[in-house]
């Protein structure tokens, strides 16, 4: 199953999604950094306002958690107004690759504003779309971080996507040295912690170093494999930016189980 990737970032969606990516499309320089790490030798097609589509190799399976800025309630909700409004570009993508399942992500709060549009262009390019919302914490994660989720495939076809390998096993094993010091350590927190420590296999890093806040704790708290994120040469600001305006792949993966996606 061939994927393109519009707006990676680290790529949490993809992470949920599986397959064999074929390209991406991401201009972050921190984001660029990441994904050559992890998919060394996978083209980057570069800025999607300037991408040629026609030279671009179809694939079964488009992603894209496409700005969030114009719709977000934090803020100032300008919507297609926003110069950061990119949704044009993604459903031009669409229209020219013609993919068997378009998965996109989105902020809740683009269910008020900008949405209808979405849906209705996605119809008019004789697609049939579900969507939902979904929080990290309905996938077990110690924080809600709701997203909205939104599948399409042409009308009159299956989905047919092949559930990926187990994102706990991903994840690996528990690290000893990120040992928490006692399970009172949290307090009434301890529970969810743990929660999401057997969801990830790992144990909770440290939230703290030196008085801010630890990338390794942020990116635990995303349900990615520790170094997925950290350890890339990036500075502590870039990684936790990156980890801000990412998605939790586990948090993906229950949207898609509950659109009924997977084969």
């Amino acid at each position: 199953m061939k994927v393109g990737s519009l707006f990676t970032g680290y790529g949490g969606l993809d992470l949920a999604v599986g397959g064999d990516m074929s390209w991406y499309s991401e201009i972050d320089s921190a984001a660029c950094t990441i994904l050559k790490s992890h998919y060394s030798d996978v083209v980057n097609i570069g800025d999607i306002t300037e991408v040629d589509w026609s030279a671009v190799e179809p694939v079964d399976v488009l992603t894209g958690g496409y700005p969030c800025q114009p719709f977000s309630t934090a803020g100032k909700r300008k919507g297609e107004s926003d110069e950061r409004h990119l949704w044009p570009y993604v459903r031009e993508a669409i229209r020219a690759l013609e993919p068997r399942v378009v998965v996109l992500e989105n902020v809740r709060g683009h269910l008020t504003l900008g949405f209808s549009t979405v849906l209705g262009e996605v119809a008019d390019l004789g697609y049939s779309a579900r969507w939902g919302v979904v929080r990290a914490s309905d996938a077990g994660a110690p924080h809600q971080r709701a997203r909205l989720f939104i599948v399409a495939h042409p009308k009159g076809t299956d989905w047919g996507v092949k559930k990926p390998e187990s994102l706990a096993a991903t994840a690996g094993g528990a690290t000893e040295s990120r040992e928490r010091g006692g399970e009172n350590t949290w307090g009434t927190f301890t529970a969810a912690i743990k929660e999401w420590e057997r969801h990830t296999g790992r144990i909770c890093p440290t939230p703290w170093v030196e008085d801010k806040v630890n990338p390794l704790f942020v990116e635990w708290m995303m349900g990615l494999p520790e170094g997925w994120v950290t350890g890339h040469g990036l500075s502590a600001s870039e990684e936790l930016r990156m980890l801000g305006n990412g998605v939790v792949p586990q948090q993906a993966e229950l949207a898609l189980e509950l659109l009924e996606v997977y084969s």
